[in-house]
């Protein structure tokens, strides 16, 4: 919609139908001001509403005031804006009469106005106030306040009439040219309103009639409120007959009450119809917690599975599926049921998440697991090392290609892993080492949601979320320049940061147990848990869950091998590259010396603090006494 230097849109027909003739005075200037030319007319109540009729085909809203904008509200369907009445206003009416009486009665329609106490003390005189919404109750309250004394009567122009019947002195209060002014900017701002949601509601009911699928939908007294040319089809039933009536009475065997009832969804459901079935599915509509009615779509079975088989087979052809869900990641820490809660809810959008995390903390099961609890479920999850493919290579498996793009491309090109992902998420792990050559072309993916192929001229459309993970420190790259801010920032609208797995101890046990269960090994867990604590727990686990399911893989062959039933903790120090000798403070280092003297001895002090860190829940005080040195310098020994 074009628009004027103050937003104004264009050619916007505004009428005021005023009741008084100095308002369309003031209502004529202001409009010049803004280069309007409105319709006016002087009228009042019944009169204005005939008025109102007669030019609503060709007018978007009417400007009136109180009760005469009600009256107009009652017979016409374009917005009715009423101008209001002010303190301001009322001062001003007061001003005008306080030579006349020492008591006013302020006439309002619909109700009291705020401030009328202030103007009592401003001018020293007192107020009655009175609130009326018909005529005969203005005239009742004039002979109220004439039977009370008061001696002039403010209010709209019928107040001042029948003040005049009933021998009162009567002061019309005009509204003031500011009031005027917001009046008509909110009248125009409804017309602009009103003409979007008109465009939206024709685009929808376009897309409603052009769709193969039946629509239904209903409203929070089980009223048809929806009903699409392909539903017709189905249920050979016309949409006047169905529209506005109960669904129960209209479409044979519905469960939409049902759904209405319980708020719970039903999904592919089968629905028994004339001489067919029908796949059906009902989803409640909610707003604030409460279902406000029911949306029904309906489809031949025999279609559905066609095309259900043909994108399940595409999908899973490819790959391009996530098979990880919130519920696979068994936690016990706080900090990690706070993180699944706050990834959770980062699936309800469509922003980038950018997930931060040592190797082998999970990474990918949060990214798998947001695309599975988002609207994009249903497409494809496709994810990328972009650490693991060499950096020439790495732009085309992106990107794509045409045909002879390069030595060695198809003739009939290639489609690149943003084109794949399409309607669904693109998991890009290790992003950090992307290179710099690369980072304005993925920064344009992000920002314009579109690519170009290696050696093409076409800008294609893509519609893909993309989560990225990586185990280094991005904002530090930034800093030094190797990695594009703008990209980091692009890339960090929501962010997590997974703890590794020697910060969450409660973890550990929870998991190695787990990994030993879906390796089918014969024990009690329980009782087999509470033995490979001491031991699991002082390992500070430098690979994470990944060693942890290798280190579980190791331990599970010497448990199916056991003979004597030998003690299960002295098997796992058998397979742990570090770990403690028991619950007291001796630990059994086993370092790397190829690197020279120094370097080992470096790596034992460190992992000899990150495993008392970790018996003594980090609690750094205590373990430097342990140790007989300072705070400082344990921290700065323990640092990676």
């Amino acid at each position: 919609m074009n628009e004027t230097k103050n937003n104004i849109p264009e050619k916007v027909n505004l009428a005021l139908i005023s009741t008084y003739p100095e308002l369309a005075g003031v209502f004529s200037a202001v409009a010049e001001r803004e280069n309007l030319n409105p319709f006016i007319a002087i009228a009042a109540l019944e009169e204005a509403a005939a008025i109102a009729r007669e030019i609503e085909p060709h007018t978007d809203a009417i400007l009136s005031r109180g009760g005469t904008a009600d009256y107009i509200r009652r017979v016409v369907d374009i917005p009715v804006i009423s101008i209001p009445i002010t303190p301001f206003d009322a001062a001003r009416s007061v001003n005008a009469g306080k030579h006349l009486t020492d008591v006013f009665a302020f006439f309002n329609y619909g109700q009291n106005m705020y401030g009328i106490r202030d103007i009592e003390k401003m001018f020293g005189k007192t107020i009655r106030e009175y609130t009326f919404t018909t005529e005969q109750e203005i005239e009742a309250g004039v002979k109220d306040a004439k039977a009370c004394g008061v001696g002039v009567l403010i209010g709209g122009i019928v107040t001042v009439r029948l003040a005049r019947k009933h021998g009162l002195e009567g002061i019309l209060i005009e509204c003031g040219e500011e009031a005027v002014y917001r009046s008509m900017l909110e009248a125009i701002h409804v017309v602009g309103i009103r003409r979007t949601e008109r465009s939206r509601a024709a685009r929808f009911e376009a897309v409603l009639n052009s769709i193969v699928d039946g629509v239904i939908v209903t409203d929070a007294d089980n009223r048809v409120t929806i009903y699409n040319p392909a539903a017709e089809r189905i249920f050979r039933i016309a949409a006047e007959r169905v529209i506005g009536r109960q669904v129960t009475e209209v479409i044979p065997n519905t469960r939409m009450h049902k759904v209405l009832e319980t708020g719970e969804p039903e999904l592919a459901a089968l629905q028994k119809i004339y001489d067919g079935t029908i796949a059906t599915k009902r989803m409640p509509i909610r707003l604030d917690d409460k279902t406000i009615g029911v949306v029904s779509t309906f489809e031949d079975v025999t279609k559905i599975q066609q095309l259900e088989q043909a994108i399940r087979k595409q999908i899973y052809d490819k790959g391009f599926v996530a098979r990880h869900r919130f519920d696979d990641i068994l936690t016990a820490s706080e900090t990690m049921v706070s993180l699944k809660e706050l990834a959770a809810l980062y699936a309800t959008t469509d922003s980038s998440v950018l997930i931060e995390g040592e190797s082998g903390t999970g990474k990918e099961l949060f990214a798998q697991s947001i695309h599975n609890a988002s609207r994009r479920a249903d497409g494809p999850f496709v994810a990328i090392n972009c650490a693991a493919i060499p950096e020439h290579l790495l732009e085309s498996e992106l990107f794509g290609y045409e045909g002879g793009a390069f030595t060695g491309a198809r003739k009939e090109g290639k489609q690149g892993l943003f084109e794949l992902a399409h309607n669904g998420t693109i998991f890009l792990d290790e992003i950090g080492e992307i290179p710099k050559s690369l980072q304005a072309r993925l920064l344009r993916v992000l920002q314009e949601r579109e690519i170009r192929r290696v050696g093409g001229d076409k800008v294609l459309p893509v519609d893909i979320r993309i989560i990225s993970a990586t185990n280094k420190k991005l904002e530090q790259k930034v800093a030094t320049g190797e990695f594009r801010g703008d990209l980091y920032y692009r890339l960090n609208v929501f962010g997590l940061k997974i703890p590794p797995l020697r910060d969450r101890l409660e973890d550990i046990v929870l998991l190695g147990v787990a990994f030993l269960k879906r390796l089918n090994v014969p024990a009690d867990y329980g009782a087999l848990g509470k033995k490979l604590a001491p031991v699991l727990t002082a390992y500070h686990w430098p690979g994470n869950i990944r060693e942890l399911i290798n280190v579980m893989e190791r331990f599970s062959l010497l448990l199916n091998r056991r003979d004597n039933n030998p003690d299960p903790a002295e098997m796992l120090l058998q397979v742990m590259p570090l770990t403690s000798a028991g619950g007291g403070d001796e630990i059994a280092l086993m370092v790397r010396v190829d690197k020279g003297l120094k370097s080992a001895v470096q790596d034992a002090e460190r992992a000899i603090m990150e495993t008392l860190l970790a018996r003594y829940g980090h609690d750094r005080e205590t373990v430097a006494k342990k140790l007989g040195i300072g705070k400082t310098t344990l921290w700065r020994k323990a640092r990676p």
